[in-house]
């Protein structure tokens, strides 16, 4: 839950200094789930401010959500948004897979 505010609270000042003035309801609804998340921790008693997560477990969790992201811009996944050029998907992909076989890497180490 501490990560949760950790990185929901800088969201919310980015939209509170929004140029473009993102709408009030996307800014209610994240203090809400701040505020909520806060009366949650202190009714289960957890200790947001607490030690952050053991750093191999953080380096799991980033790896694998960018190995999925990663994996998604394989040409193959990208024709539900038009053809892919043959040429292009051929210097796409090995680039693709190089650096999904390198997350996967940071998963596999961080998790020994």
């Amino acid at each position: 839950m501490g990560r949760l505010v950790e990185e929901a609270e800088p969201l919310l000042d980015l939209l509170r200094e929004s140029p473009d003035g993102a709408s009030q309801a996307l800014r209610d609804e994240l203090e809400t789930l701040i505020r909520t998340t806060r009366a949650a921790a202190a009714r289960l008693e957890i200790d947001l401010e607490g030690p952050s997560p053991d750093l191999s477990h953080r380096v799991r969790a980033w790896s694998a959500a960018w190995w999925t992201r990663i994996l998604d811009c394989r040409p193959e996944h990208l024709k539900g948004l038009g053809e892919v050029d043959p040429i292009d998907a051929d210097r796409i992909a090995p680039e693709i897979d190089e650096i999904a076989g390198h997350l996967a890497r940071l998963q596999r180490l961080a998790g020994e």
